[in-house]
């Protein structure tokens, strides 16, 4: 198991180095790509290996060792039932209407009846078979030396164990040789008669100095792409290069949990309300959880979480929440928002190629507050907090805009065939506003120019 699992925080450290944080993300990329754990990656370590011959294939070793080799246990869990025993026999013969076998037991001296005999038989072969196969293959894997030991219990070993068919088919070949302990083993030795070289290993193992090629004298180009951390405080683009390092913009993504700032186009935040972002954060926790469970538990349940994660505010401010998310809770408008078709915290990652195919790609990487499916159209909505709704989608500030524009961009990918919609909700007054079509598409263009 070490093997896939080192591979597997390998991959994790590699995708935190060059992309956006996000779960979703990682296993889109691992689902997309196509990965092959070789476990030939240990060889020339100074360690021993113990693996099955199965995991062995396609490996070689200076020195094997076949440390049990006197059973013949069933290979590759050939453990027939015999109904289907009995079926192979008799060549499918015996299977009802249905094509369904019949049941059957076995009694005391079944073995003498033609049929069982038959299919123990054939079931035998094919353990042979298989044995002799996985046989070739632990044998081959030596590069210098194969050591062939085994053990014994009370009953002799079986006359087609692996260790009587190597003997067997050495026979004659192999010289007994006497141990210090008075025991002797049996080895087949073979000298080598040609002397080393070094043909086919390059003019390097010759001492010989040859030119690199252009390319290795050359740095690597950078491949760039445009990636887009989807919060509003840093909705301005920057190019990154291979490694996901910036090369242009103005900003760094931020690894944690991005606040809830003001933006340029925002109201201003209403005198005296300290901690907003606090307020803002657990505003959106509740919004999430609520909906899960029963509307006179909300209440209760909200009074407890403001009173463990909250207590840096006042109370009157827990009172204003609560009673800021009764008002969007039990807003009839916003049942379907909440509803069983919805799905709060949706994580969305994205890798887009511009509409005219030039130019870097568009990386996204953001967390949507809730998902609606409406009857056939999907809708995304935002939630705001501290801050006054605008009167209309004409004074909504550019940064929001451009947010929800990349998250329809990434949705229109899962969702290809239906109409994806976007709204801001507004939990202070509460009010919603659903933005139009032509504003989203005039957004997107705008996304794609800043994002050049």
């Amino acid at each position: 198991a070490a093997d896939p699992i080192d591979e597997f925080l390998s991959l994790a450290i590699a995708f935190d180095d060059r992309e956006a944080p996000s779960l979703t993300g990682f296993l889109a990329w691992l689902r997309d790509g196509s990965r092959e754990i070789k476990r030939d990656m240990e060889q020339g370590a100074d360690e021993v290996r113990v693996m099955t011959v199965h995991a062995s294939k396609g490996l070689e070793s200076p020195i094997v060792f076949l440390p049990d080799t006197c059973s013949t246990a069933a290979a590759g869990g050939l453990r027939d039932p015999i109904t289907k025993l009995l079926v192979d026999a008799n060549n499918g013969a015996g299977l009802d209407d249905t094509g369904e076998a019949p049941r059957t037991w076995t009694i005391k001296g079944a073995s003498r009846i033609e049929a069982i005999a038959n299919a123990k038989s054939q079931k035998a072969g094919r353990e042979q078979e298989e044995l002799n196969r996985l046989l070739y293959v632990a044998m081959t894997r030596a590069e210098d030396r194969l050591y062939v030991a085994g053990f014994e219990g009370a009953k002799a070993r079986p006359d087609n164990c692996w260790y009587e068919t190597i003997r067997n088919g050495l026979d004659g070949q192999l010289a007994e040789i006497e141990q210090p302990d008075g025991t002797g083993v049996l080895r087949l030795e073979s000298p080598q008669l040609v002397e080393p070289s070094s043909d086919g290993h390059g003019a390097a193992a010759k001492g010989v100095a040859t030119a690199l090629p252009d390319w290795a004298l050359k740095a690597a180009p950078r491949v760039r792409h445009v990636a887009l951390p989807l919060a509003p405080s840093q909705l301005a683009p920057y190019e990154a290069d291979q490694e996901g390092e910036p090369v242009a913009g103005p900003f760094l993504p931020d690894r944690g949990e991005v606040p809830e700032e003001p933006v340029a186009d925002d109201p201003p935040v209403a005198a005296g309300e300290a901690d907003r972002f606090l307020r803002g954060t657990l505003t959106h926790a509740l919004l999430e959880n609520l909906p899960a469970i029963a509307p006179e538990q909300w209440e209760a349940a909200a009074t407890a979480y403001l009173k463990k994660r909250g207590a840096a505010l006042s109370a009157g401010v827990h009172r204003n929440i609560i009673a800021e998310l009764h008002g969007v809770l039990q807003h009839p408008q916003f049942e379907p928002i909440f509803g069983p078709r919805s799905r709060a915290e949706v994580a969305v990652a994205a890798d887009l190629p511009r509409p005219d195919g030039q130019g870097p790609n568009l990386r996204l990487a953001g967390m949507i507050d809730r998902l609606v499916e409406v009857d056939g159209p999907v809708l995304i909505v935002d939630f705001k907090t501290n801050r006054d709704a605008p009167s209309d989608e004409s004074e909504v500030g550019e940064a929001y805009l451009l947010q929800l524009a990349a998250y329809r961009l990434a949705l229109k990918e899962i969702y290809p065939t239906q109409n994806v919609r976007a709204a801001l909700l507004w939990t202070r007054a509460p009010h919603l506003i659903e933005i139009s079509g032509p504003v989203m598409d005039a957004a997107e263009t705008r996304l794609w120019e800043l994002s050049g």
